[in-house]
């Protein structure tokens, strides 16, 4: 792959970003293959959309900003910032009214101009910011 492969790559991830960004949950099928797989309990493109349609319905104000990628070929990984406030429920957590900041690591292989692999860790990450220091929650699609 030569380098206007990557820059496409580097193109379809700040376009995706950009609509998790603005909650354009709606929008992400165009981004991802319908048989997208990595970190999820479910494969599929509507489960990959429910994660994140589950994300911006429990923090409205949720946003991902990139604070370093690395792309090589077809995979880009990304180091992100993500901050939001917790007024709905998540993973079985009901809404804390906490703001909450957590760094997250997320490798994204992409084929035919779609996402068709995320592995990421971000569900286990925002479930441990939102439950630190209080009890655990109870058991969910979380794990």
């Amino acid at each position: 792959m030569d380098t206007r492969d990557e820059d496409a790559v580097i193109d379809l991830y700040e376009r995706y970003l950009a609509c998790c960004n603005e909650h354009r949950v709606d929008d992400l099928e165009g981004f991802v293959s319908e048989r997208i797989s990595g970190s999820g309990p479910e494969d599929g493109s509507s489960a990959f959309v429910d994660g994140v349609r589950a994300v911006c319905a429990a923090f409205p104000d949720y946003r991902w900003d990139v604070e370093e990628r690395v792309v090589r070929g077809d995979t880009i990984a990304v180091r992100l910032t993500g901050r939001g406030t917790h007024t709905g429920a998540f993973c079985g957590i009901p809404a804390t009214g906490r703001r909450i900041e957590t760094q997250e690591l997320v490798l994204y292989r992409i084929a035919d101009g779609k996402i068709v692999n995320c592995w990421g860790d971000l569900f286990p990450v925002v479930r441990d910011a939102l439950t630190a220091g209080i009890q655990e929650p109870q058991s969910g699609p979380c794990g």
